[in-house]
């Protein structure tokens, strides 16, 4: 059992059991005398903290709201997700309001910060020992940090609460109006700067806590997300929306330096424990991070105490298992992001799929070995089956659609790749990323145990480079690039230009929630999701030729909404409501 749920599970345990305090107290109020004058108690409130931080939203235990996962990811052009009825689905082609801002987009986290903030406050009151005070204040620190950010990449400016409120108090202190969003990004980085030499070590703290270099990866984060709001967006509403565009280059190197130190002074480095390619990148996502020498920071689940996930289930291709499975569908648009081996580009014409038939070995099984890594495509080996998408077959120029071909082949496979409509959607593409290969090992119980990583080296390499290359450091992002391509398997790049580094982001961060965030702060979602349907492929099995015939179809029913106000979300009545000082976001 991984000792931060088992912390968490005895600390629930024992509130059941303190009937004399806890029938007397709130839970974020326990007596100081029954908590913060104890180690042990003290730490498992801190992992109540964690706890609901909610960094990934996989769905936990059986009861665990599965269809917010993967809802970042559909919000950009990486895939869509469940059925059309559901969240995922209504998000993305909805215009943005108080009904379709839906979690995790609408992450509102001040009671998190309250409870952090009592934590800081009631620790450094407390006689605790005083590195075990240290240490513990800057983890709660790191993640208020962490919080504010992941609030003000989605809102902006919003307030900076950083001492406990309560409702006693007048009305000036509980109704804070929004600081600007400059405030916010100097509060996240004055912090990490303020707690980087009070954390320790990676493999000096178990897996699920923060470390020192998770305050450089968090850093590296959120001063590239300032940087770019700099560069690319427009100051509103006083600063309250909006950076500087005098302040750029100050934010540029901020993440450049904390990515550099993360890189070349940290114990961390790039996962490279398989010489193949394609099992090294998939199962960078599989060790857990006291194995993996990449891995800065994860949130962790464990089946065995009740806090595993069901992601695996939900995405393995549905003739592989049983249950409600092939529930990440991918799009053609970030398929053709994929470059071939040779380095040429994966982006096919469209009309170009029709007008000859193809061998997987053409088309698929000679990409970019992330591609392979993370992708289940028609033809794919996985659990020493290989799976197929396609709809029907031709023998002998009919059509058939049942039974077994003489080859062997199915001549349809019963798969969720497409949507069983009057005029189907097709996919052609699931998620494969984040499974666990070994066979039947992910369906135990209908729960996984393989941990979300939050913050990896990987990442960092990719800031570094996109900071570099503003900061007219060409050489040195052209050098950073390759590093992770060279990982990859893939041919270096000779030259270093905007796209190139975006592309490389898209590739090697694939379904980890990033796409979404980049096209925001680089101002681009409007032009790549704006009225676009996205696309899929329709195979055709041809047992004559053994070859697949392929249309590229659309893979959604509605086309996707996004308007230049999206781009910083809308307060909606209930927050405004709640706080007379607040002003609506521009557009809304």
């Amino acid at each position: 059992m991984k000792k931060l749920n088992f912390i968490l599970i005895s600390f629930l345990m024992l509130l059941a059991s303190c009937e004399d305090v806890l029938d007397k107290e709130p839970l974020d109020r326990i007596p100081e005398n029954s908590v913060w004058l104890d180690q042990n108690l003290t730490d498992a409130y801190l992992t109540d903290v964690y706890s609901n931080v909610v960094f990934k939203r996989l769905s936990a235990g059986n009861s665990g709201n599965h269809v917010g996962f993967g809802l970042i990811s559909g919000m950009s052009d990486e895939l869509t997700q469940f059925a059309p009825w559901q969240e995922p689905n209504i998000a993305i082609a909805t215009p943005m309001n108080s009904q379709t801002l839906y979690e995790p987009l609408n992450y509102w986290k001040y009671d998190v910060i309250r409870k952090a903030n009592i934590f800081i406050e009631e620790v450094g009151n407390s006689e605790l020992d005083e590195d075990f005070k240290k240490k513990r204040i800057a983890e709660a620190r790191w993640i208020r940090a962490y919080l504010y950010f992941e609030m003000v990449k989605r809102w902006g400016g919003i307030p900076l609460i950083t001492g406990v409120q309560n409702l006693t108090d007048d009305p000036e202190t509980i109704f804070i109006p929004r600081n600007t969003e400059q405030e916010i990004y100097d509060f996240v980085d004055a912090e990490m700067n303020a707690i980087f030499n009070d954390l320790p070590n990676k493999g000096d703290t178990e897996g699920g806590r923060v470390n020192k270099w998770a305050v450089k990866a968090l850093q590296s984060r959120a001063m590239l997300f300032a940087a770019s709001i700099a560069r690319f967006g427009t100051v509103q509403l006083d600063g309250i929306v909006g950076m500087p565009e005098a302040s750029e280059t100050t934010y540029w190197q901020k993440s450049y330096d904390a990515s550099k130190e993360l890189i070349e002074n940290s114990p961390l480095s790039l996962y490279e424990k398989f010489d193949d390619p394609v099992t090294n990148h998939h199962q960078l996502f599989i060790d857990e991070i006291e194995d993996n020498p990449e891995v800065i920071f994860t949130e962790r689940y464990d089946a065995g105490s009740g806090l595993g996930q069901s992601h695996a289930l939900l995405a393995v291709p549905a003739e592989f298992a049983t249950g409600w499975n092939s529930n990440f569908r991918v799009f053609l648009d970030i398929a053709e992001k994929f470059e071939f081996e040779d380095g040429t580009t994966g982006a096919i014409p469209r009309d170009q799929y029709a007008a000859q038939e193809w061998d997987m070995d053409e088309l698929f099984n000679n990409r970019d070995p992330r591609f392979k890594a993370a992708f289940f495509y028609n033809g794919t080996d996985f659990w020493d089956r290989k799976a197929y998408f396609h709809e029907s077959s031709l023998v002998n120029g009919e059509v058939v659609t049942s039974g077994v071909l003489p080859d062997g082949m199915a001549a349809k496979v019963a798969n969720r790749t497409f949507e069983a409509r009057p005029k189907p959607l097709r996919h052609g593409f699931l998620l494969r990323k984040f499974l666990d290969e070994s066979t039947g090992s992910q369906l135990d119980d209908d729960q996984s145990s393989e941990d979300f990583h939050i913050f990896r080296l990987g990442e960092t390499y990719l800031n570094m480079a996109e900071a570099a290359f503003y900061l007219g450091k060409t050489d040195e992002a052209l050098t950073l690039v390759n590093r992770i391509r060279q990982r990859a398997g893939m041919p270096p790049k000779l030259v270093i230009d905007e796209e190139t580094i975006r592309n490389e982001r898209a590739v090697e961060l694939v379904f980890e929630e990033h796409r979404f965030w980049d096209i925001r702060r680089w101002r681009i979602a409007v032009d790549v999701l704006n009225d676009k349907m996205m696309m899929g492929l329709k195979f055709v099995y041809n047992h004559d030729t053994g070859k697949f015939k392929i249309e590229v179809k659309n893979a959604l029913s509605n086309p996707r909404v996004f308007l230049p106000e999206n781009y910083y979300y809308p307060l909606t009545f209930d927050k405004i409501s709640d706080n007379p000082k607040f002003v609506e976001n521009p557009g809304y």
